[in-house]
């Protein structure tokens, strides 16, 4: 009797396991490289991804710490090469004393992999020691139109980096990465937005595109007759009443460059299409203001 009630119990966990709603388990984040073993001199990419764990989910914010010595290592980039997230609230935020990253990407689609890319840190490693990279204060959010918040797990990266070989050239990510990318970055739109909850009412022209090479490092606006400028994804019109040309440039990190024009003159979008981009802008103004907290909060801290 009792081996019958031993398999009974057994055939009831197998069953529970099976039927489980995947709800129960949560999006992990963690950080990888395609190397195993790390020398001085290096200059490594290693990549920060979610494992949905079969959700559909379509934001994930958090801070990725840098747990090293004084000196031991140098940040060169941080950029979302390859990334499945489109939409981000600005550049991602290095502290000034390059110990911290935080960032809050968004895949307005939503999103459902094991291994997708959310950005990416390249690390130039200057001495021998331990490096310890660890996912902190992360927050998923389901595909769910409800901003549901996803249960997460995380796992550290901790890395041994060795004295430099003398008889090896030093691995350069980065350069690689950099001279192989001659694509420019994807066709992108402009699109004209005014809300009373952001900017003050100003009327702003919001745009996003992405590069799957070396990654976005930064918009150039030109709006009429003034002088280019670098932006984010969203630039405040200066000529708020006069219609006016505005040519925006994205560049990757290898110099090649993307361009689109707008007119203030030309036919609106669709109202619908307004609305729902005005609802990720502010979705986007709120994820700012949060970076922008914890920020300063982490200062206090150090």
């Amino acid at each position: 009797m009792e081996i019958l009630s031993n398999k009974k119990i057994y055939s009831t966990l197998i069953f529970s396991i099976i039927f489980l709603p995947y709800s129960v388990f949560a999006s992990n984040v963690y950080i990888d490289t395609k190397h195993s073993d790390f020398f001085v001199g290096d200059t490594i990419m290693f990549n920060v991804r979610v494992d949905s764990e079969n959700n559909n989910i379509n934001t994930v914010e958090g801070s990725i710490l840098m747990d090293y010595k004084t000196d031991s290592i140098s940040l060169i980039d941080v950029n979302t090469s390859g990334s499945k997230f489109s939409l981000w609230p600005g550049k991602l935020l290095p502290t000034e004393n390059n110990t911290s990253i935080s960032f809050a990407g968004g895949s307005p689609g939503g999103l459902n992999s094991k291994d997708a890319i959310i950005f990416n840190i390249v690390l130039k490693l200057q001495e021998a020691g331990q490096i310890i990279l660890k996912p902190t204060n992360i927050g998923v959010y389901l595909n769910d139109g409800k901003g549901t918040k996803d249960k997460v797990s995380v796992k550290n990266l901790v890395i041994d980096v060795l004295p430099k070989k003398s008889d090896s050239q030093s691995i350069n990510d980065w350069s690689n990465l950099v001279s192989d990318d001659k694509t420019p970055p994807k066709p992108f739109e402009i699109y004209l937005g005014q809300e009373e909850l952001s900017f003050e009412g100003k009327k702003f022209l919001s745009f996003s595109t992405t590069d799957e090479q070396s990654g976005i490092a930064y918009y150039e606006v030109t709006e009429g007759g003034l002088a280019p400028v670098r932006s984010d994804d969203t630039y405040i019109l200066q000529e708020q009443n006069n219609p006016v040309k505005v040519t925006v440039i994205a560049y990757d990190s290898a110099g090649n460059a993307r361009e689109s024009t707008y007119s203030t003159t030309s036919s609106p979008v669709p109202s619908n299409y307004v609305i729902y981009f005005v609802i990720i802008i502010f979705g986007l103004l709120i994820f700012t203001s949060v970076i922008y907290k914890k920020r300063k909060v982490f200062s206090k801290h150090k």
